[in-house]
């Protein structure tokens, strides 16, 4: 999901959470499967939404790696070691503990929001044995997950997200339009709370008078490469 400034990215994120509520005339024209947004129960939706905000939040210094990972005490010390070995943090739970303290500002930028995956991750595990799904799925939330981490860490995000979250709908916000185009099937475009358009990403870079694919160019042209497109806040 590509979105200008003004655009509604982060009033449709807070609608799909349930923090704002739409408009009377539209509350029934938003569904997650199935079922009308407006009548849904917030706390439950917000328990079954997985969301990563752009910024990492961590409990105060002094509490536990596991604490910070399992805020709801659901998971086993193993569980929680196995997410974070996948998230590529293997070495910091090694060195300081699942079960000690921790302080977030031992752990950098890329860190911090690999640990916020490695949540995310956890808690689509436990949906899943919960509910013994048949067909696992969900919603997934990526609010500008990448804009505090370098490329390298941003793409070993993707592909971990793409493997862990394969069956799940996944909204994301992004400022670097080579992952969109690399990771995502469907791009839409808003603008002021319009969709403007919306395709496969590849189609609207071809596709004349595509407002992606000006963003694309745009970022080409300012940065000589597409791993910094998207020079409009996306």
């Amino acid at each position: 999901m590509i979105l200008t400034r003004l655009s509604g990215k982060s009033t449709l994120m807070l609608v799909l959470l349930r923090l704002l509520d739409p408009l009377s005339s539209n509350g029934e024209q938003i569904h997650i499967d199935g079922l009308p947004l407006h009548q849904l129960d917030r706390t439950a939706l917000r328990r079954r939404i997985i969301a990563i905000p752009q910024d990492a939040v961590f409990l105060p210094d002094g509490c536990t790696v596991k604490e910070n990972l399992d805020p709801f005490e659901e998971a086993s010390e193993e569980e929680c070691v196995e997410v974070l070995g996948k998230v590529q943090l293997g070495p910091f739970v090694q060195e300081h503990g699942i079960s000690n303290g921790m302080s977030a500002d031992t752990l950098s930028a890329g860190q911090k929001q690999l640990f916020s995956l490695g949540r995310a991750i956890l808690r689509r595990r436990l949906r899943d044995k919960k509910f013994q799904a048949d067909q696992p799925g969900g919603v997934l939330l990526l609010d500008e997950v990448s804009s505090n981490v370098d490329k390298d860490t941003d793409r070993i995000m993707q592909e971990i997200i793409k493997d862990e979250f394969l069956h799940y709908t996944i909204i994301m916000i992004s400022h670097r339009l080579d992952m969109v185009v690399d990771f995502f099937t469907t791009v839409v475009v808003l603008d002021k709370g319009t969709i403007v358009e919306m395709g496969t990403p590849r189609h609207l870079i071809e596709a004349e008078g595509s407002r992606f694919g000006e963003f694309w160019r745009m970022g080409i042209q300012h940065y000589g490469k597409t791993s910094q497109a998207g020079g409009e806040e996306s």
